[in-house]
């Protein structure tokens, strides 16, 4: 029996998790923490769809016969041709999780026009709105994966992340916390991307499914008709936060800050992350609100240029020289791995930062919630996303700020 991956949820103070056994069909699991290992068709945790479609974009018919165990593993596959038409795998709990961690170990497949993917849903024929949670990976291209969620049938939020290797090659770890106001997505336990807008609250069903597109050529690609294509799963996990829905607590607003710096308002500067050596990075140099904020090899361009104005308060706010716009934390949040984006100023403390020396660099920390300025998953890659998140002191909270 192999090991599963059991995380550790405290909201207020850490608590043991247990493993704790379930009963087959009520409606919501009430444990602690939920593992599956794959060693075989575990009835009384898992249904399989069988003999029904989904219509639509979904150009197959579910089949039992397309999901398989062995070695430990869960097998999903396409199989079927043009002809006779196609058939794909789909697993699902037999019980609804609600807010918590969700964690996943799998290998996608790769080809054009399939989806390989590991969700939460519940919907109308579970007498529920349509909430659903997702991580996808389009069979196009393995070297990213897509985050994506539905509140009340809303989605739109699409997201895609650049791994920096290909998924279909070998298992990795994936998983997202949900909470009540927010949704990280990790990849091998890292945080990589935090939503925190119109947030899904009910309680759905843990699924897996591998299928192939028909009418969504500019989102997959065109199907190609080859079969069989398998997404292999090692285990799932869900674990409950110790003490309900765990939401990091809102920190006191720190005292205006005593930086030992001064910059030159009127100076353009470089922020250039210790890890990477890449730069503070606007999307394109994007006029708009919202614009992401990323990390990029410096090439000069205006969008790189940042300048640091001091406040009567004795914050700073960080404005890009293309755009006329400031450094924002997303959603005024508090939480770790919140994004860091760009937006008109308008005086708010999610834009305003202290900037204080750490010996040859700088440390960046949000007036609102007292967090870093931090280059996700501590990467030295281009497009790497920027967020907050408690300071540790590590070389990706670190900046230098160079004139240019």
């Amino acid at each position: 029996m192999k090991k599963f991956f059991i995380r550790l949820i405290a909201a207020a103070s850490a608590a043991a998790i247990c493993i704790t056994s379930v009963s087959a069909y009520s409606a919501q699991f009430d444990g602690e923490y939920f593992g599956e290992g794959f060693d075989a068709y575990d009835t009384d945790k898992m249904q399989i769809a069988d003999g029904w479609s989904n219509g639509g974009m979904f150009d197959c018919t579910w089949s039992s016969a397309n999901v398989g165990f062995s070695d430990g593993k869960l097998n999903l596959s396409i199989y079927g041709n043009g002809w006779s038409g196609y058939t794909g795998g789909e697993c699902r709990t037999n019980q609804t999780f609600g807010y918590g961690m969700y964690d996943v170990s799998m290998k996608p497949a790769k080809n054009d026009g399939i989806v390989s993917s590991f969700f939460t849903y519940t919907g109308p024929t579970d007498g529920t709105v349509w909430d659903e949670i997702d991580i996808e990976f389009l069979g196009k291209d393995t070297t990213k994966v897509q985050f994506n969620y539905y509140t009340n049938g809303v989605g739109n939020h699409e997201y895609l992340y650049d791994l920096g290797f290909d998924a279909s090659e070998g298992f990795h770890h994936y998983g997202f916390y949900w909470g009540e106001s927010s949704i990280t997505w990790y990849v091998d336990e890292k945080p990589v991307y935090t939503a925190t807008k119109d947030i899904p609250s009910t309680p759905g069903k843990i699924m897996m499914n591998i299928w192939n597109g028909t009418g969504v050529d500019s989102w997959l690609n065109r199907y190609n008709g080859v079969a069989p294509l398998t997404a292999q799963y090692d285990w799932i996990s869900y674990t409950k936060p110790s003490a309900g829905p765990a939401e990091p607590s809102v920190p006191s607003e720190p005292s205006a800050p005593s930086s030992d710096g001064q910059f030159d308002s009127n100076q353009l500067y470089m922020l250039r992350s210790k890890n990477s050596g890449k730069a503070l990075d606007l999307y394109w140099g994007s006029p708009d609100n919202g614009a992401n904020v990323l990390q990029y090899t410096y090439n000069g361009y205006n969008n790189q240029k940042w300048y640091l104005k001091k406040l009567d308060n004795g914050y700073y706010v960080i404005e890009n020289y293309a755009s006329g716009k400031v450094l924002d934390v997303e959603g005024v949040s508090c939480n770790n791995g919140a994004n860091v984006q760009q937006w008109q100023y308008g005086g708010g403390a999610n834009q305003e930062w202290s900037i204080i020396r750490v010996d040859d660099c700088w440390k960046i920390i949000n007036r609102n919630s007292g967090k870093a300025l931090d280059v996700s998953g501590i990467s030295s890659e281009d497009n790497a996303n920027i967020i907050q998140w408690d300071y540790n002191g590590q070389a990706n909270q670190l900046w230098e700020i160079i004139p240019v």
